[in-house]
């Protein structure tokens, strides 16, 4: 039986779910995820972890990856509803989907996009909680190079709807979009998320640790296949350095504890897996996944280490402090 339902403590087990999705498939996903995050509550587990892209893989030439982002965001309250049945907490990896605020396609309201023009797809990681309810989400703002010609960003969507509300003027700078990263308060503490080439961005994670996040979530579809030839001839494995180091280091500097899903997959295909919980003090945490495979681990989370380690470093005191020397902002 789950129990998330429980006060929290300062150790729970999470469920890192390596999913090998299948391309364009969102319902066989769907209920592949279901069926672990089902196994998962059986296991005790308080939180169950999906990869990014984990409804219909990454294939943004298929007409069909646009299509199916219109209904995308539909399998959040799914999520929802399963989360409040087995009482366990849900990171659903990321959902490509048009802005769910927008009025569905056909409205007359007068508000509805320009139908001659594409949808903007955002990448988006919702956390539910365990009773079901949808505690907040996260819009990926770091896109990867091929992304970018398919997504928008988190603060691009964001000062795009500033602009398109704000009246007309000449005068002055542009309107800056509100910082993309803030925490979402939970049954397992202050929480954030970022979304795969994040972790490359030592800057969103300071974003949300001097806004108190204890624990940041990582749901990823990171495979070894982009590099060019040129940068592979340095290393068959410079992905899986760039993972494990970076993921090591953004917990240590900041005194937080990480859990990073990626996908899982064959190794002809390039995926890198490595979902791990990565803590402060420790590195990674042992019962993580160390290979490609497709699966589930569960993995427990001892939060008292990010306790220690800030009493050791100091780093969220140093952030807080009027006269930290880091305290300004750029271009001001």
């Amino acid at each position: 039986m789950a129990t998330s339902y429980e006060p929290f403590n300062q150790t729970f087990k999470v469920a890192l779910i390596q999913l090998y999705p299948k391309a364009l498939d969102p319902e066989h996903n769907f209920n592949t995820a279901a069926n672990y995050i089902r196994d998962a509550a059986v296991q005790g587990a308080s939180l169950a972890v999906l990869p990014e892209y984990h409804l219909t893989g990454w294939v943004p030439d298929d007409p069909k990856f646009t299509d199916l982002a219109q209904t995308a965001y539909s399998y959040v309250p799914r999520y929802q509803a399963l989360a409040s049945e087995l009482k366990i907490n849900i990171v659903p990896g990321t959902i490509v989907t048009v802005d769910p605020n927008l009025p569905p396609p056909g409205a007359s309201n007068g508000t509805t996009p320009n139908p001659s023009k594409p949808p903007s797809l955002l990448n988006i990681a919702p956390f539910i909680s365990y009773t079901g309810e949808l505690l907040g989400s996260y819009t990926k703002a770091n896109l990867w190079l091929p992304e970018r010609r398919v997504l928008t960003s988190g603060p691009d969507s964001t000062r795009s709807s500033h602009q398109s509300h704000a009246p007309a003027s000449s005068e002055g700078p542009p309107s800056t979009p509100p910082n993309p990263h803030s925490i979402i308060e939970t049954p397992l503490g202050p929480v954030g998320i970022v979304i795969c080439w994040d972790l490359a961005f030592p800057e969103a994670f300071r974003a949300l640790v001097r806004q108190g996040a204890r624990l940041i979530i990582i749901p990823t579809f990171w495979t070894r296949d982009d590099l060019t030839p040129e940068a592979r001839r340095y290393g068959p494995d410079v992905d899986i350095m760039f993972l494990k180091n970076a993921l090591v280091t953004r917990s240590f500097e900041n005194t937080c504890a990480i859990i990073f899903c990626n996908v899982g997959g064959p190794s002809e295909e390039d995926y890198a897996g490595l979902s791990r919980v990565v803590l402060p003090l420790v590195g990674p945490v042992h019962g993580s996944f160390e290979d490609n495979e497709p699966g589930m681990k569960i993995v427990e989370v001892d939060m008292k280490t990010v306790d220690i380690a800030e009493e050791n470093y100091k780093i969220r005191e140093d952030l807080a402090n009027p006269s930290w020397h880091y305290g300004y902002e750029i271009g001001k």
